[in-house]
């Protein structure tokens, strides 16, 4: 009792301008505290917007290396399903190919497989996920290319397994050797006659490249996700898209992407 008493006796001592400076002084040190924090939080905000822009700019550069990764796949394959298809629509016409048109018929196997860069998209997803993405035409053009990666993938996988050679190596009517001085060291050779005249050849033909030209479609679908995909991410960060390499969009994906740039607009516009 006698402590508190006197410390009120201490308290009573003070005048009203030292507290007044007491005041001032608790205040200033509290709006110090506070301002710190602040501070300290616009910092970090600062710094992981930062840091979000860099992962932003480095998963467009991954956008636009897939466009030509995917692209260099797709234009070989439709090399050889072009051959094929050549080659089948002479068959059902009743025509027999000539010599040099055989090589579609030892390529009805030949299913590639259908992968892009996709390291950043994956940092992109354990750092945040999609809905760090501000715009949402970009979030979606984002979670629709990867989707369809994975889902073709799956068909890829299925097509593969239940592909069938419409002339096997076995079969009497072809023959296969090995000559290390060719570029493509295993050399076959077909009995023309014999397999042209063989209607079930024929339809087998014509079956194994209905498979691949439909397994080239998802190739072309890929590809055109990624172009969207780099246009509208571009586009947010101010930056155009250019594939890695391979030179520029040329033919149907110019056109394409001209398709892309006024849905994005228009979607845009609607925002």
């Amino acid at each position: 009792m006698i402590l508190f008493k006197r410390v009120g006796d201490s308290f009573r001592h003070i005048e009203d301008r030292e507290w007044l400076l007491l005041v001032l002084e608790t205040l200033g040190v509290l709006v110090g505290i506070l301002l710190a924090f602040e501070l300290q939080e616009w910092a970090q905000q600062r710094s992981e917007a930062a840091k979000h822009h860099q992962l932003m700019e480095r998963l467009f550069e991954e956008t636009e290396l897939d466009i030509s990764v995917l692209r260099e796949m797709r234009d070989r394959l439709n090399e050889i399903v072009t051959r094929e298809q050549r080659f089948a629509v002479e068959l059902g016409n009743g025509q027999c190919p000539a010599a040099n048109e055989w090589g579609a018929a030892a390529t009805f196997n030949m299913m590639p497989a259908l992968t892009a860069p996709t390291s950043v998209y994956q940092e992109l997803m354990g750092a945040g996920g999609l809905s760090s993405v501000e715009r949402k035409d970009v979030r979606d053009s984002l979670a629709q290319f990867h989707g369809d990666l994975d889902w073709s993938q799956q068909q890829v996988t299925y097509f593969r397994e239940y592909r069938y050679d419409p002339i096997p190596p076995r079969d009497p009517r072809v023959t296969v050797r090995f000559d290390p001085t060719k570029e493509e060291p295993e050399v076959t050779t077909f009995d023309r006659e014999a397999l042209c005249s063989d209607r079930v050849f024929k339809n087998n033909v014509a079956a194994a490249v209905r498979a691949q030209t439909v397994f080239a479609s998802y190739h072309q679908g890929a590809v055109e996700d990624a172009i969207s995909m780099c246009i509208r991410l571009g586009n947010s960060l101010g930056r155009a898209c250019v594939p890695a390499f391979g030179g520029p969009l040329k033919g149907t994906d110019v056109a394409w992407a001209g398709k892309v740039r006024a849905k994005m607009r228009e979607d845009l516009a609607k925002s």
